[in-house]
C-alpha cells in the first residue's frame, strides 16, 4: 500500500521510478534556432549536456544527511570533452557536433579554447575545452528573448550575473593536466580488474596482443576519457563498465595499429626510378654473339 497517492495510477508509477537526464528549458526552442526557422535541437541537446556538467554536486554527510559541501563535476578549470565524446553519447556525426558547437559559440553561450596538455608523461595537442558562458545561458533561459525574436519581456540583464566576470584562465595552457587522467586519483573514480579485463580481451581477434593492450602507454589516460563520458551514467554495473571499457579499449588499440601503419608507410623509401618503354633496352642484357661468323655443313636431305 503507498503512503501517498496523486490518485492517477499511472502517474504513481511514474513517480515511483527514479529518472535521470540533461534538462531541456523550452526557452531554448525559441532562442537557439536555424536559418530555416527550425529549433537547433542538435544545439540544445549538446547545450543541455554542458549545463549537466556545470551543475554543482552536493556532498551530504552520511549520519545527518545535512549538506557539508558542493563540488564541481570536471577536474580542471574548464570543461575538457572532446568531439567524438559527444558523437558517441548522442549518435551525431564528429561533424554534427563541431557545427553545433559553432552555432553554440556564434550565439555567445559558450567559448572554446583548444590546449596543448600533458598526461602520463606525453602531450597532446589541440585538446577541447568549454567555457560556459552563464550570462548569456542565463538570459536565455529566462529572462528576455525579445531580441532573439521569443518573449515580448523587456527586462534586461540577467539580475545575478554580469558579462565578462567569468574567471580569467591565467595558468600556462602547457602545464595543464588532462580532466580526465587527473579521475584516476579521484576516488570515485571505477578501476578495471585487469584480470577480467584480460579475459574479455582475450575473446577478440588481437588475443595474443593482451598484455600489448594492458601495457599501451596511455592506458590511463584512455581509462580516464572513459570514466569521465560514464560518468552520469549510475545505472551501469561494474560488469557492464567492464565489457564497454574492454570494448573502448580495443578500438584505442586498433586506432594505434592503425596510426602505426600508416606511420610505416609514410617512411617507406620511394624509388624515382621508372622502367624503360624502349623494347630494345631489353636487349642490353643479352650476351652478343663477337668474332668471324662459323661455316656449318647442311646436309642434302635439308636442301
Amino acid at each position: 500500500m503507498r503512503l501517498f497517492s496523486t490518485g492517477h495510477e499511472v502517474v504513481d508509477q511514474v513517480g515511483s521510478v527514479h529518472l535521470e537526464g540533461n534538462i531541456l528549458p523550452t526557452n531554448w526552442f525559441n532562442t537557439l534556432r536555424l536559418d530555416n526557422g527550425k529549433p537547433d535541437v542538435n544545439a540544445i541537446i549538446l547545450l543541455s549536456e554542458i549545463v549537466y556538467w556545470h551543475r554543482p554536486t552536493v556532498v551530504r554527510d552520511e549520519d545527518s544527511g545535512q549538506i557539508v559541501r558542493v563540488k564541481k563535476k570536471f577536474k580542471s578549470d574548464l570543461l575538457q570533452r572532446s568531439y567524438q565524446s559527444f558523437s558517441d553519447q548522442f549518435g551525431f556525426s564528429k561533424q554534427q557536433v563541431k557545427e553545433a558547437f559553432d552555432r553554440l559559440e556564434s550565439f555567445g553561450v559558450i567559448k572554446r579554447q583548444f590546449r596543448t596538455i600533458e598526461a602520463n608523461n606525453q602531450k597532446y595537442n589541440n585538446v577541447l575545452f568549454i567555457e560556459l558562458i552563464t550570462p548569456v545561458l542565463f538570459e536565455m533561459t529566462t529572462l528576455s528573448l525579445s531580441k532573439w525574436g521569443g518573449s515580448t519581456f523587456q527586462n534586461g540583464e540577467a539580475p545575478h550575473f554580469k558579462r565578462g566576470t567569468n574567471t580569467e584562465i591565467t595558468t600556462d595552457i602547457n602545464t595543464h593536466k588532462n580532466a580526465q587522467a587527473e579521475n584516476q586519483n579521484s576516488c570515485e573514480a571505477w578501476t578495471p580488474n585487469l584480470e577480467q579485463l584480460a579475459t574479455a580481451l582475450k575473446a577478440t581477434k588481437h588475443s595474443q596482443r593482451v598484455s600489448e593492450i594492458l601495457g599501451m602507454a596511455d592506458f590511463e589516460f584512455h581509462l580516464g576519457n572513459f570514466n569521465a563520458h560514464h560518468e552520469n551514467n549510475h545505472q551501469l554495473s561494474d560488469n557492464q563498465k567492464l565489457r564497454k571499457f574492454a570494448q573502448w579499449i580495443f578500438q584505442e588499440f586498433e586506432k594505434q595499429l592503425a596510426n602505426a601503419e600508416r606511420e610505416a608507410k609514410k617512411s617507406k623509401p620511394r624509388t624515382s626510378e621508372k622502367p624503360s618503354r624502349n623494347v630494345n633496352d631489353a636487349w642490353d642484357s643479352i650476351p652478343q654473339p663477337t668474332g668471324a661468323p662459323t661455316q656449318v655443313h647442311i646436309p642434302e636431305d635439308f636442301e
